[in-house]
This record gives C-alpha cells, structure tokens and sequence, in this order.
C-alpha cells in the first residue's frame, strides 16, 4: 500500500518526469500507479541490447529512488518474474516515510550535472575513489578499483584506463535483476561523484564475440561479472585566451 498522506499528484509526477528526462535517451519507461512505479523495458521489433536496456532501466530506479527520497518516502524495489509481463523489469513501492538528509537533497541536486557531458578527465585519488565505493548501497551489486592486473583484459574489452581513474560495476550474477541492480550501481555512483564535484564517462566496450569476452574476462580473474566500466575525474577545461 501506498504511504498514507502521499499522491503521485501533478507536482511529485513533473518532480520525477524532469529527472528522467535528464538521463538521456532510453529504453526505460516509467508508469506512474496509484501505489507505485513500474518499470518496463521497450522492445523494438523483438530486437534488444538486453544488457544496455536493463542498465538504462537501473539508472531509471536510481533516478525514481533519488526522487522519492527527497519526497520523504521510503522506497522498495521488487523484481517480478511475470510471463504475462515480461517486460516489467522492476516496481518501486513505498515502504513508510522518512525525513531526507542533506546527503540526499545533495544528490537530488547533482542529477542536472549527469545531464552535461565531459571531454577529458584529470584523474583523481585512490582515496577519493574509495569514498565513491563506499557510497553504493545497491544489493547484489560492487564497485572495486581496477587493480593493474586487470588491465589488459579491460583493454582487451576495449576499456583503454591508462592514466585514467576507472571504477567497475560488477555483480555476483549475469540475470535481468543483477543487470538492473547494477544499471542503479552505475548511476549511483555518478551521482556521488558530482556531488563532490566530479564528472564520469561510461566506456562503452567492444562488441566481441561471446567465446572472445568470456575468455578476457577469465583471464582477468573480476571478483564478479563486469556490469560496466566508469572513468572518474576532474573535468578539464578549456580556457580562452584573452
């Protein structure tokens, strides 16, 4: 049941419709019920990016998540396997009501800075990076540093991390849930390091044959299934002469 005293009125819908809309392009839509939100995966023609669907669908549940908390709600996230619904890859719930801390309102504010994008990165610090691993609360999910003897199976993946400060997104399974789970890692992380004033780039990896990808993959020996990779910095400005 939904929180007493809460309505998806007109102003919380075009709260949460805005942050969508500053995701970008996706193949994620959400529908606004009465006692919830329900997330279904488009599918054009029967043809489908499963994986790059489901992680725009995570980013989607962080966004919904990020938005009604500071809408004072409590959210919970299930995972239907339905077959008359096959699409619906998740629904947001609320699970009671609680006041949102500054944490959160700063990370509500840093969903208009995803929407810009970056040219170059300054790297950044190992300790900086573990505070972004420490901020994700996605279950199922991790995100670690690259330690250098992943390196040349990532590049391998077309992840070229020289001199870059990357973080992986991985998860204990490959099912449709670990791919949302960890499209919600992704988009968490984002968000914790604008707030602190930092910008990401997602590598997108090469299209490689299965046999090719699993093989890179066991060579480098992950803690887990790689979901995604994320460059972190400082954004490089251009400065014009005057």
């Amino acid at each position: 049941m939904i929180t007493a005293g809460f309505r998806w009125d007109p102003s919380a819908q075009a709260v949460l419709t805005d942050a969508l809309a500053r995701i970008g392009p996706s193949r994620c839509v959400v529908e606004f019920h009465p006692d919830e939100l329900v997330l279904t995966e488009m599918s054009f023609g029967g043809r489908r990016n499963r994986t790059g669907s489901l992680l725009e669908c995570g980013a989607a549940l962080s966004t919904a998540w990020t938005v009604l908390r500071v809408l004072g709600q409590e959210p919970a996230a299930v995972f239907p396997e339905n077959r008359e619904h096959p699409d619906v890859v998740a629904v947001v719930r609320l699970d009671g009501q609680r006041v949102p801390g500054s944490g959160e309102w700063a990370r509500y504010a840093a969903l208009r800075k995803l929407a810009h994008p970056v040219d170059a990165l300054t790297p950044v610090s190992a300790a900086m990076l573990g505070a972004l691993v420490s901020d994700n609360f996605w279950p199922d999910t991790a995100v670690r540093p690259v330690r250098p003897e992943w390196v040349p199976a990532l590049r391998g993946l077309g992840a070229e991390l020289t001199g870059q400060s990357p973080l992986l997104v991985l998860t204990p399974q490959d099912t449709r849930r670990h791919h949302v789970l960890a499209g919600a890692a992704l988009h968490g992380t984002r968000l914790a390091a604008a707030v602190r004033g930092l910008a990401t780039q997602v590598v997108s990896p090469l299209t490689l044959p299965p046999s090719e990808r699993t093989r890179l993959l066991d060579a480098a020996r992950l803690p887990g299934v790689l979901q995604a990779v994320i460059r972190v910095g400082l954004p490089k400005t251009n400065r014009k002469r005057s």
